[in-house]
C-alpha cells in the first residue's frame, strides 16, 4: 500500500505517526525510497521506513468504524488468564507482534480486568503487565483518539466505563 505525505499511519509499536516525507536515502550503501514519519505518542522521534517493504508494519489508521468496535473489545470477557507469567510474556508480545489491533484490545482488556480484579483484593498486578500496558495502552488510546477524533482521556475514560459496567 502506498502512502502520502499527510497520511496518518499506524507504525507498529511506534503508534500512530504521519507521513512527513518521502525521500531517496541511502542506509548500508543501498539507495532507495524511505517514508519520513513523526511519531504522534513522541514528537521528536523521526522514523523511517522503506516505501517498498516484503514485511512492512506501515497501515492506514483505523476508520472511525474501525476504532468504535475496537472499544466493542473491551465489552467481552477477559481471557482465561494463564498462571504461568512466562507464558503469558511470551503470548503477549506475539500479540504485540501481529499487530492484530483486535487481539491487542482484547489482551489489554484482559489485563486490566485482572489488575482491577487485583486492585479489589489489595494486590498488586505482575510487573510484566504493567510493562505491557505501559507499552501498549498509549499507542492504543492515541490511535482511538485520532480515528475518533476525541482526546485520548475520553479514549481511556470511555474504556475504563466499558469495563465497569460489562
Amino acid at each position: 500500500m502506498m502512502f502520502s505525505i499527510g497520511d496518518t499511519v499506524f507504525y507498529g509499536a511506534h503508534g500512530v505517526c504521519i507521513v512527513e516525507d518521502i525521500q531517496d536515502q541511502n542506509f548500508f550503501g543501498n539507495t532507495k525510497a524511505y517514508y519520513i514519519l513523526r511519531s504522534f505518542h513522541d514528537t521528536t522521534l523521526k522514523l523511517f521506513h522503506p516505501v517498498k517493504s516484503e514485511d512492512s508494519k506501515l497501515t492506514p489508521i483505523a476508520s472511525k468504524e474501525k476504532a468504535e468496535l475496537l472499544l466493542d473489545t473491551f465489552k467481552n470477557p477477559p481471557d482465561e488468564w494463564n498462571d504461568r507469567a512466562t507464558e503469558r510474556t511470551n503470548n503477549y508480545h506475539k500479540i504485540i507482534e501481529s499487530n492484530n489491533h483486535f487481539m491487542i484490545a482484547q489482551m489489554v482488556n484482559t489485563i486490566l480486568r485482572k489488575k482491577n480484579e487485583l486492585d479489589q483484593e489489595g494486590k498488586k498486578l505482575a510487573s510484566q503487565e504493567l510493562q505491557i500496558l505501559k507499552q501498549v495502552t498509549p499507542i492504543l488510546h492515541k490511535e482511538l483518539s485520532v480515528s475518533l477524533e476525541i482526546t485520548v482521556e475520553d479514549v481511556a475514560n470511555r474504556i475504563e466505563e466499558i469495563i465497569v459496567k460489562h
